[in-house]
This record gives C-alpha cells, sequence and structure tokens, in this order.
C-alpha cells in the first residue's frame, strides 16, 4: 500500500506541473495578452488639459497615442460629443478635441468667437502642441472653419472630414439681435439642439448636448451664428487637395445631402457617405460613426 501511495503522489505531481506549464504563456499567446493590452489602453478615457495661446486660454480632451487628428465642434456643442472616438483609432492616431474660444472649459473673451478667429485659434493651438499637419475633423460650424483653414493654411492639413456641414451660409436662428435679450442662450441653443434631431429621437440621445449649453453664453452664441450666416466658400473648394471624406445624414435639412454632394464635387478624390441619421450622425450612430471615421484614417496609412 505503501508503494501504492508513493505512485499516486508521484502522479499527482507530474499532473500539477503539465497544468502550471500549459498555464505559462507561449511566445505567440505573450503576444496576444500584449495586444490585448494595447487595445485596452487604446480606450482609456481621455484627459483634459489647457493650453495657453496668445490671448485666449483653451481646453482640450486627448487620449490615444500616434499621429494627432484634431477635432473641432459646432454651434451649439462642444469637445465633449467627441469623448468616444478620441482614442478608437489609437495606436495609429491620437484624438486631441478641443473647446473652442467661449466654449466649454474654454476662456470667455469679450469677442472673437467667430470662423475666422476660430481658424487662428487651431493654428495658434497646433503650433503649441508642435503638430505640423494633423488630420482635421469638423462637425457642422466646425466643418465650416476647417474649410477656411484648409484654404488658407493647406500645408497644414494632412486630411480633412467634413461631418454636417456646408460651404454656404447656415442660418440656424432668424432674430440674432435679440439673443441674450429677450431671448436667453439656453432656449435659442436648446431649440437648435432639438431641431437638429429627427422627430421621436429618444432624449437620452441628445440629453448631454442640452447639459453643456451653460458652458456659453449669449455674445458668443450670437457672434457664432452670425459668422456662420455670412460664410460663403461655394465654389472654392477645388483648391483643397487633401484627401477628404463628407459625412451627411439623410433626414439633415440644414446640412442637407445635396449640399454635401455639391462640396463633394468641389473636392477632387472626396469621399461621401451618408448616414440615416438628422444633423448628429455621432450621437445617433456612434458605431456606423466610429467605423467610417476608422476606416478612413487606416486608408492614410496605406
Amino acid at each position: 500500500m505503501t508503494g501504492y501511495r508513493l505512485i499516486v503522489i508521484g502522479l499527482l505531481i507530474l499532473f500539477a506541473g503539465s497544468a502550471e506549464t500549459s498555464n505559462t504563456p507561449s511566445s505567440g499567446q505573450s503576444m496576444s495578452v500584449r495586444a490585448s493590452t494595447a487595445r485596452m489602453t487604446a480606450h482609456t478615457a481621455p484627459t483634459r488639459r489647457s493650453v495657453s495661446l496668445d490671448g485666449v486660454t483653451l481646453s482640450i480632451l486627448e487620449a490615444g497615442t500616434g499621429d494627432p487628428v484634431i477635432y473641432v465642434h459646432g454651434v451649439v456643442t462642444t469637445s465633449n460629443i467627441f469623448q468616444k472616438y478620441l482614442a478608437a483609432s489609437s495606436p495609429a492616431y491620437r484624438g486631441i478635441a478641443v473647446d473652442l474660444r467661449g466654449y466649454g472649459d474654454s476662456e470667455k473673451t469679450p469677442t472673437g468667437s467667430n470662423i475666422s478667429q476660430f481658424v487662428k485659434d487651431l493654428i495658434a493651438l497646433a503650433d503649441r502642441l508642435q503638430i505640423e499637419k494633423p488630420v482635421w475633423v469638423g462637425v457642422s460650424m466646425g466643418g465650416m472653419i476647417l474649410q477656411q483653414l484648409a484654404l488658407e493654411h493647406p500645408s497644414r492639413v494632412k486630411a480633412l472630414v467634413l461631418v454636417s456641414t456646408t460651404d454656404g451660409a447656415m442660418i440656424l436662428d432668424h432674430d440674432l439681435p435679440s439673443i441674450g435679450n429677450p431671448r436667453t442662450n439656453a432656449e435659442v441653443s436648446e431649440k437648435i439642439l432639438l431641431e437638429s434631431f429627427p422627430a421621436g429621437t429618444e432624449q437620452e440621445l441628445y440629453q448631454p448636448l442640452l447639459d453643456r449649453i451653460p458652458s456659453w453664453n449669449a455674445s458668443v452664441l450670437r457672434e457664432a451664428l452670425t459668422s456662420m450666416s455670412l460664410f460663403n466658400k461655394h465654389g472654392q473648394l477645388s483648391a483643397i487637395i487633401a484627401p477628404t471624406l463628407i459625412m451627411v445624414g439623410a433626414k439633415d435639412d440644414v446640412a442637407t445631402p445635396a449640399i454635401a454632394a455639391g462640396i463633394q464635387a468641389q473636392i477632387a478624390g472626396s469621399r461621401l457617405v451618408k448616414f440615416d441619421t438628422g444633423h448628429f450622425m455621432m450621437a445617433e450612430d456612434p458605431e456606423g460613426f466610429r467605423k467610417v471615421l476608422g476606416e478612413f484614417l487606416h486608408s492614410l496609412k496605406q
């Protein structure tokens, strides 16, 4: 019996050793673990910091690593609309979303909330971050800003993504002088936001955008909307030679599919993608937006 027990104990030790060895990753398994860790790191939460420029301090959100992608928001949104996309294409790309002056956590200056000044601020921001030639992504007013930036600073554009935007005037309010008195910034901004979503949209999709309205004021909104109402780059966009992706919502009645097609016709080699959404497809169809944007960014590496 004693000999039998010794044999059993010996076998148990042998099996235990075999099990331990099988749980130790091989070199291939180690690579898989590292890749998995890299994917998790790529989707870490973005961090916010302030960047001081000449005459204004801007707040930015950033995440991920790799070549820079700078995201520019619209007239009634902030950098927060891009949070989930900043690290989505890391480690190939690093996402940076800026609060334009007067918006979000950026400085509220007495004036300067207009397209021309926003362009100057963005170039100054890229200089301060030592970014020579980023990919630029702009939504609505952000897309208008980036059209002007690409025309004025072609050497500073690696590629363009123009989302829900126009190459001409975008009229979102018909009584601009009354913003602030008697109409408040909150009521005007909320009206613009709600009209940007198709009827019947669930509130949870747009509530995060409504929550950011207090981060800008009436003078900022009034100046920005005035600037948008005077915007006109129609017929000039053929000068843009950077790779360009255009996104549009089929149900968008402001930056319409017809306007998007007109922009595409002017920019040689540009690509147009239509979503079954309203103005804010990144809120209505986040996975679709991420996929289309990711494929475009990947194509730039080819």
